[in-house]
């Protein structure tokens, strides 16, 4: 995967996590206030959930990226581990991704398959 930095929400236990797995894989982390305009520096969005289930306030987020063409990929820690992670590195190649927000609820970080979703995910910068 190409990317070059990951973007989380702050406060967030789901974006404490990601911020560990991006530093251990050399990605620069950046969190992002949910402001006003806060997608201008975004190229795209990731949404993990479990079994489809996505909260209201990220599928609010979801909205302001299918608005503005950006797009959005959803990873669902519950589903089939490689294909999940075939199907983030092919979303990446193909939309050119290098700086991404990576949204998710925090009762997620409960669930050991987050961990097992991001060993999988290889990252080259």
């Amino acid at each position: 995967m190409k990317l070059r930095k990951i973007f989380i929400k702050p406060g967030s236990s789901f974006g404490a996590l990601i911020a560990d797995w991006a530093a251990s894989n050399g990605l620069e982390v950046e969190e992002l206030p949910l402001e006003d305009g806060f997608d201008k520096a975004v190229e795209g969005l990731v949404i993990f959930n479990q079994n489809s289930d996505v909260e209201k306030d990220l599928l609010d987020i979801r909205k302001l990226f299918d608005d503005s063409l950006k797009p959005v990929q959803r990873i669902d820690i519950n589903g089939t581990l490689m294909v999940g992670v075939s199907n983030f590195s092919l979303w990446l190649e193909r939309n050119g991704c290098k700086n991404v927000l990576f949204i998710g609820a925090d009762t997620l970080k409960e669930n050991a398959n987050l961990n097992r979703y991001l060993e999988a995910m290889k990252v080259s910068n």
